[in-house]
């Protein structure tokens, strides 16, 4: 974690880049011969995490440049760091004018669209990718995976065995064909494809920890434990073997063992995402709240105070643990760039009838039903409140259709 030094002095440092940034996208600046200072600065401005300061310094260039591919990418990767996809998919439209059919931007529009909810054309995207012949090995395994994010899971295992067809010792090809039965809810067949990969890549961490993840899955625990407390011993520094550990630990009963391994990860990568969302899960296992949103204000002292993650998990506990008005408070804010089938909607809508802010809870149900006309905790909700309002006929009304919905 950076100290309070490293921090005044990043914060100086953007301060600086963002002075010569005003200078370099002024309108009497914009000269082509700039630009390679422009995406210097770019650069620099994207490593401090400040993206949306980066964007003016992208969109000078391509005014001087409009072909200019890094600019182009790069235009696209800052508008998703910010969260605006709309702004992102109009770019990566511009951006495939230049580069037709390029296969990182492809990639990216993909994935933009699944995040946007738009899974059938996401996979369509996806599929021309995979039938492409020119598509490599390596995009090979990121169209996979993609396919896997919009479930399209037998699709993704073909390419995963059309890899290990021409590389056999593709690591990636077979951790994704143990995944996809893992998906497919059929552990023995990951435990059984992990050994097939380790008869190629003998001793292989990765294939190991996804071994023992599949054992654990069965209920062969204790088998999991000593395949990580192996692979720890061979190498007490991985983050990665002690957050499995950790997983395993716990899920045997264990957390004391998995606490300790959580802070042991901590002590070395203070913004492990994994370890500070763990402490959380485990503080509400145990039931103490208090503790929960203890270990939420640390998160997001490490990770950012707008985490959406984080915050979304700090709006649950303030909402169970009574405090509704706080839970809306925080939930309502990460609605704006929440994709529609986001679970913070139902969660900002229940805080807000829990809070009294019914008229707010009334709008929030009614935009997801726009959006998913056949959700039933919408529905529900709607007719809580009419009932509330003693418009039973409402109530019933929307109770009937809930009911003709289900069926």
């Amino acid at each position: 974690m950076a100290d309070g030094n490293s921090t005044d002095r990043n914060s100086a440092l953007k301060s600086h880049l963002v002075a010569a940034r005003d200078l370099l996208v002024a309108p009497h600046r914009l000269d082509v011969s700039d630009n390679p200072v422009r995406m210097g600065v770019v650069a620099a401005l994207r490593s401090l995490g400040a993206h949306a300061q980066a964007i003016p310094l992208y969109d000078a260039v391509l005014a001087t440049a409009p072909a200019f591919q890094p600019a182009l990418i790069g235009r696209v990767d800052a508008s998703v760091a910010e969260g605006d996809l709309q702004a992102a998919l109009s770019h990566i439209a511009a951006a495939l004018t230049v580069m037709p059919a390029d296969p990182a931007l492809l990639l990216k529009q993909a994935t933009v669209l699944r995040r946007l909810g738009d899974m059938a054309e996401a996979q369509e995207v996806l599929r021309t990718l995979a039938a492409d012949p020119a598509t490599t090995q390596h995009q090979k395994i990121a169209v996979a995976r993609g396919l896997m994010a919009v479930r399209d899971f037998d699709g993704a295992d073909r390419l995963f065995g059309q890899v290990l067809a021409k590389q056999p010792k593709s690591e990636a090809a077979w951790i994704g064909r143990a995944d996809v039965a893992l998906a497919l809810g059929d552990p023995p067949l990951a435990i059984a494809r992990c050994e097939l990969g380790l008869e190629q890549l003998a001793g292989n961490s990765a294939l190991q920890q996804k071994l023992a993840n599949a054992l654990q899955r069965i209920g062969r625990t204790d088998d999991a434990i000593g395949i990580l407390q192996t692979l720890l011993h061979r190498d007490p520094r991985s983050a990665t073997v002690q957050f499995a550990l950790a997983a395993a630990q716990r899920a045997a009963g264990r957390t004391d063992e998995a606490a300790s391994l959580y802070s042991e990860i901590l002590k070395r990568s203070p913004s492990h995402r994994g370890a500070l969302t763990a402490q959380i899960e485990m503080a509400l296992l145990a039931g103490d709240m208090d503790a929960g949103l203890a270990a939420c204000d640390q998160a997001l002292s490490r990770l950012g105070a707008q985490d959406p993650e984080i915050l979304r998990r700090k709006g649950q506990i303030l909402l169970q643990s009574g405090q509704p008005a706080d839970a809306f408070a925080v939930l309502s804010g990460l609605r704006s760039e929440a994709p529609a089938a986001s679970p913070v909607h139902l969660q900002a809508a229940r805080a807000a009838l829990d809070a009294g802010e019914v008229v707010q809870a009334e709008a929030i149900f009614n935009d997801i039903l726009r959006s998913d006309p056949t959700n039933a905790q919408a529905i529900l909700g709607l007719a809580e409140l009419a009932e509330a309002r003693g418009d039973l006929k409402s109530a019933m009304t929307l109770l009937e259709h809930h009911i003709q919905t289900a069926d």
